[in-house]
């Protein structure tokens, strides 16, 4: 099974190719998909993740066989596990960036809620104009991150780095995605607007009790209201209640 491949369904909204280099993530996000996916348990899921076998062998062979059509392709780390989640992965993180500049890859999009953790890396992308810093912020509030996402890095790591990202010339992006609370997205799209090239927003799915608490016909009209002159994509799962 090839390490890059391309999306199905609702994650090809956001990349035309993908490699997931991590099984599990230690950022225990309440809201997150992958264990249900992976037919885990969210515990099993963050306790004990890890590099996937020959990690860094098996995506230079996929690089090495990619055609010239692939590489002119957006190719995102990652959907399954955040990539800069542990001093591990951020190691590996950047051997995968370095195969990447090597094989000429044109579009790679990181998208890491691992804020300041992600900045060492910052060189390779400032070499690669057409490559991409993204970070999911769905909060301002630092309590309803701690609830929401135990494991993961503060809000103020994740504004900090896109900031770094933006001063240095790197195109910058944020994924507020699953939104959970509309006062919290507006929030941080007023935040950052000044620092982000885009926005990518989309509903919380698969939380029904939750989801039935949000007026999502009145986010979208906020939302396409605060980034008219903002590039951004609105997922379809939000486009449905236009």
């Amino acid at each position: 099974m090839p390490i890059i491949y391309e999306p199905a369904g609702k994650a090809r909204e956001y990349s035309e190719l993908a490699a997931n280099l991590y099984t599990g993530c230690s950022h225990a996000c309440i809201y997150c998909y992958c264990p249900s996916i992976m037919r885990r348990t969210l515990k099993d899921w963050s306790d004990s993740p890890h590099a996937r076998t020959n990690i860094l062998d098996q995506f230079e062979r996929d690089a090495k066989k990619a055609t010239p059509e692939m590489k002119e392709k957006e190719l995102l780390l990652s959907f399954m596990s955040d990539c800069y989640q542990n001093s591990e992965s951020a190691f590996l993180t950047r051997r995968i960036l370095l195969i990447c500049e090597k094989y000429n890859f044109k579009k790679v999009n990181i998208l890491t809620k691992a804020g300041f953790r992600a900045v060492k890396d910052f060189d390779i992308l400032q070499r690669n104009k057409g490559w991409k810093f993204g970070s999911t912020i769905i909060f301002r509030n630092e309590e309803l991150r701690e609830h929401w996402e135990p494991g993961a890095p503060s809000i103020q790591s994740r504004y900090e780095a896109i900031k770094i990202a933006k001063e240095k010339g790197i195109y910058t992006w944020i994924s507020i995605e699953p939104v959970v609370d509309i006062e919290e997205a507006m929030k941080v799209i007023s935040d950052m607007y000044n620092y982000c090239d885009f926005f990518k927003v989309g509903k919380l799915n698969h939380m029904k009790e939750v989801e039935d608490k949000i007026n999502w016909h009145n986010f979208y009209l906020l939302v396409t209201e605060a980034l008219k002159n903002k590039p951004n994509l609105i997922k379809k799962d939000l486009l449905k209640f236009a």
